[in-house]
């Protein structure tokens, strides 16, 4: 049996390291503050209090679930308390990854764009694009758990960074009168 060629074994590890990064690769359309805010069901504010993972109703996939105790409902309504999920998590001493998920800690302060998915549970609007940590200044900072080539533009790249930029750094407060007048807006019908 002959040795395999150097150059034929650093071809197929290439290979099997790009089947490798391309197979947890997650791409997601880049979406506008518009697009956030109207495609949102839920945007409230406040503070994570409780995290806990669980199967589905039909024991297919874990989910992280967060309780977030609510300073300020601005889409939507809902009570003090907020129930939302994100896929992946540990349960049963079994582990689920979802490359691109979002992640919240018990005590982030957020203000969160919220969708209602087909299983019934809230989610983050656009995967991170809709979760926003609120510094101590009460300025909101965007929090992407994709990287920045996760995100694909569907249109420009003005267009397609807008949400990020029309949030980014302002106060809670003008940020919260963003979302009201894109919601009355879409009350009118001009979106």
């Amino acid at each position: 049996m002959s040795p395999i060629p150097h150059t034929r074994v650093l071809t197929l590890l290439a290979v099997c390291i790009a089947s490798a990064a391309s197979a947890t690769a997650t791409s997601v359309p880049r979406i506008t503050f518009a697009e956030l805010t109207d495609n949102s069901d839920l945007v409230v504010s406040g503070r994570i209090v409780r995290e806990w993972t669980a199967w589905d109703s039909g024991h297919k996939y874990i989910w992280t679930h967060y309780q977030l105790r609510t300073s300020g409902v601005h889409k939507g309504a809902t009570g003090p308390m907020v129930e939302f999920a994100e896929p992946g998590g540990m349960a049963d001493g079994m582990g689920m990854t979802i490359a691109g998920a979002v992640r919240y800690s018990v005590g982030d302060n957020v203000m969160v764009f919220l969708q209602r998915m087909p299983n019934g549970y809230l989610r983050t609007t656009g995967w991170g694009q809709g979760k926003y940590l609120v510094d101590g200044d009460s300025k909101l900072h965007a929090e992407m758990s994709l990287r920045e080539s996760d995100l694909v533009d569907t249109r420009t790249a003005r267009a397609g960074n807008a949400a990020r930029m029309a949030l980014e750094g302002l106060s809670l407060g003008d940020a919260v009168r963003m979302v009201s007048l894109r919601v009355a807006a879409g009350r009118t019908g001009s979106k």
